[in-house]
């Protein structure tokens, strides 16, 4: 091949391209990057999520930060000279089962001796006066109750809804578990002699049994239990205070 044929085939170069920068580097590693991940600086495109934004900024911490709870503001403290006017006041309005600790918060008091030592105060006045009501201890609190020598007159203002009494079979099913709990309802057919899911099914659905555990029997079946409210409809205080076997056979 001829030196002319060779010189032929070279690009012509321009004048101006000796002065031109070297070219950048095509390599991707030595391109720089953005926040959004694009080389260039345009956005990256995002998958449409309901996400949060999880990244470093302020804005999307804040967002994604669970707000604390604002703490309930105090009430005022009773006056000394109305304390046993106040607790005899909400025991009456509420008609419910309320604990020392959840008077001394509606009496804005910062301890639950001076609410005892006010329920002292209304029970000893209460029998001093004779009154028809008095001061009872329920699940682990106190509520307002007519007194026993006035239940006659009270059945006779109203009977409780068909739905609300309990039959025998039930009867007997809620003793037993109320005497031998925790206990699997086999146990609770053994006593029995009949079956108890039907029973227990309605004892749970009236919040009076509950399901406290399982037993370390083949097929771990489930243990079951009294409730709080089980207490306050039979006016316990606690397990305790269940009749013994021996009151039972005197009734």
């Amino acid at each position: 091949m001829s030196q002319a044929e060779t010189e032929a085939d070279v690009p012509a170069v321009p004048e101006d391209a000796t002065d031109a920068p070297p070219a950048e580097p095509s390599s991707r590693e030595a391109e720089p990057v953005d926040g959004a991940g694009r080389a260039d600086g345009s956005a990256r495109d995002e998958p449409d999520t309901d996400e949060p934004d999880r990244g470093g900024s302020d804005a999307g911490t804040a967002a994604t930060k669970p707000r604390p709870k604002a703490k309930p503001k105090p009430f005022p403290p009773v006056p000394p000279a109305q304390l046993e006017g106040a607790v005899e006041a909400i025991l009456l309005a509420s008609g419910d089962v309320l604990t020392v600790e959840r008077l001394r918060d509606l009496l804005g008091l910062q301890s639950v001796v001076h609410v005892r030592e006010a329920l002292e105060g209304i029970s000893k006045r209460w029998r001093e006066t004779a009154m028809s009501v008095e001061i009872q201890s329920v699940a682990g609190g106190v509520r307002v109750t007519t007194r026993p020598d006035f239940a006659e007159y009270v059945t006779r203002l109203s009977r409780r809804p068909a739905a609300d009494r309990l039959s025998p079979s039930l009867m007997e099913t809620l003793s037993i578990v109320a005497y031998r709990q925790p206990v699997p309802r086999v146990e609770v057919e053994r006593i029995r002699g009949v079956q108890a899911g039907e029973a227990l099914r309605n004892l749970l659905d009236r919040r009076l049994l509950k399901v406290v555990g399982r037993s370390d029997q083949p097929g771990r079946p489930l243990l079951y239990g009294t409730t709080r409210r089980f207490l306050e409809v039979f006016g316990l205080a606690s397990l305790k205070d269940l009749p013994k076997q021996g009151d039972l056979q005197k009734m």
